[in-house]
C-alpha cells in the first residue's frame, strides 16, 4: 500500500503483536492508520452469547482504520492479531498530511475501500441465504478473487473456524458442507488445506 520509509518519514511507529494481541478495542476513538509489516490481523465482534463473526482478515501489506480516520468515529469492532504481527501506526494528522502531499495513495486508499465494501455486499447476499454451500462458495470465490491470479485450485488460507466465524455459519456446518463439496468435486482438501 504506503511505503514504509514513506510512512516512518511522516512519524508512523513500529509496534509488535503477539497472538490474541488487541490492537485496538471496539468504541475506541480511531486515530491510526494501520498497516501491516508481517501477520494476520482480524477485525471481529463478540455477540452477547460469545460468539465471534469476523469482519475481516486483513495480511501482510495490507492496511486498516482508515476508514474511521475520515468519519471521527469509534471502532465499531476489535482489531486483534491472528499471528505474531508487526504493524505501522501513523498518527491521524499525519496521516492526513501524507495523502494531501502524495494524492496517490489517496487513490489507494480509495481502491482498498471501494474493494471492502465490494466484499461487504457480496457477503451481506451470502449471508441472507440460509444454505450454508451458498454462503461458503461466496467467501471462497472472494477470497480467490482477491489473493490469486491463476485459474487453477487456490489454498484458502482460512481455518474452519475462521470460515464459520466471516459466514456466521456453526463450524460443525462448515465442516460438513466443506466435505460435501469435496465429494461434488468443487474443492479438494489436501493435508488439512482447502483447495478452491
Amino acid at each position: 500500500m504506503i511505503p514504509a520509509e514513506l510512512l516512518k518519514s511522516y512519524d508512523a511507529t513500529v509496534h509488535t503483536y503477539e497472538t490474541g494481541d488487541y490492537i485496538y478495542e471496539k468504541h475506541s476513538l480511531g486515530l491510526h492508520y494501520f498497516q501491516i509489516v508481517s501477520g494476520q490481523v482480524k477485525l471481529s465482534n463478540t455477540s452477547e452469547d460469545g460468539k465471534e463473526f469476523i469482519q475481516h482478515i486483513f495480511e501482510t501489506g495490507q492496511c486498516f482504520g482508515e476508514a474511521l480516520l475520515f468519519l471521527d468515529r469509534s471502532y465499531p469492532t476489535d482489531a486483534a492479531a491472528l499471528s505474531a504481527s508487526t504493524v505501522l501506526e501513523l498518527p491521524k494528522d499525519r496521516f492526513f498530511e501524507l495523502l494531501h502531499a502524495h494524492p496517490q495513495y489517496s487513490l489507494a486508499i480509495n481502491r482498498t475501500l471501494a474493494q471492502r465494501l465490494y466484499y461487504k455486499m457480496l457477503m451481506s447476499q451470502n449471508l441472507f441465504s440460509k444454505d450454508p454451500h451458498f454462503r461458503l462458495s461466496g467467501l471462497m470465490d472472494y477470497f480467490k478473487q482477491m489473493h490469486s491470479t491463476c485459474t487453477s485450485l487456490y489454498c484458502l488460507p482460512l481455518t474452519r473456524q475462521q470460515m464459520a466465524n466471516l459466514t456466521g455459519l456453526r463450524v460443525e456446518t462448515v465442516i460438513r458442507t466443506v466435505k460435501m463439496m469435496e465429494k461434488e468435486g468443487q474443492l479438494q482438501i489436501k493435508d488439512r488445506k482447502i483447495y478452491y
